[in-house]
């Protein structure tokens, strides 16, 4: 919804679909570009890097899969069966595992990793930063969301009475454990690293600062899917 002047107004599809088009694209770059400094990437992200490093199968791979099987918890956590989410959710998750690989693909084709690491960490958490932005985007239009993205809005409305660092701190701890399991056949972690931590500390707090700062009029529709 948007606010103006006192009153709320329901979004139109055109206005959805650009926020969505807007927030796929800007989370689709962070994480790419977070994979490919190798300073540290978003939770999720590197759970799914380390699943690739063992296995040798695709990053999108694994972010797809996680896309899925969330998609029918967050089914079960919001306790109502939704079609419409439910697709959303899969059709989110897939076109932004794709993106990521076309992403991170085309990061490390710019050989970026061989700046020096001062420039690299910067980058890191402006892309860790640009993920942030765009969660807060879509959530608040609440339209199709990342399965991902609608747990921790699940969480943060329905379980942390609206506290969205409670909520990002509790979906990136499993992801953290998925990495954390898969060290010792590995024996390496990858996409581990500074930004992470950030991540993992301060991405409610950037989620509940873009809220604020980031399209200001944005707003918060109904948290069932329906707004």
């Amino acid at each position: 919804m948007y606010y103006i002047d006192g009153q709320f107004y329901q979004l139109g599809y055109k206005q959805k679909i650009s926020f969505f088009v807007v927030s796929l694209i800007i989370n689709s770059f962070g994480n790419g570009l977070s994979v490919a400094t190798a300073m540290g990437s978003a939770p999720w992200t590197a759970g799914a890097a380390n699943l690739s490093n063992l296995t040798g199968a695709p990053i999108s791979l694994f972010l797809a899969f996680f896309a899925t099987s969330v998609a029918f918890l967050n089914m079960w956590l919001a306790m109502h069966f939704n079609w419409p989410r439910l697709i959303g959710n899969i059709v989110f998750g897939m076109s932004f595992s794709l993106l990521v690989g076309v992403f991170a693909n085309l990061f490390v084709s710019l050989d970026i990793r061989h700046l020096a690491w001062w420039w690299l960490l910067p980058i890191d958490i402006f892309a860790v930063w640009t993920i942030g932005v765009a969660i807060s985007i879509y959530q608040r239009v609440n339209w199709i969301l990342h399965p991902l993205d609608d747990l921790t809005n699940i969480l943060r409305f329905d379980y942390f009475h609206g506290n969205a660092s409670k909520a990002q701190m509790s979906n990136f701890a499993v992801a953290i454990g998925i990495s954390a399991v898969c060290f010792p056949f590995s024996h390496q972690l990858v996409a581990l690293g500074l930004g992470t931590v950030v991540s993992f500390l301060f991405q409610g707090r950037n989620i509940a600062w873009a809220d604020r700062h980031i399209f200001k009029r944005l707003v918060h529709g109904d948290i069932t899917g329906q707004a």
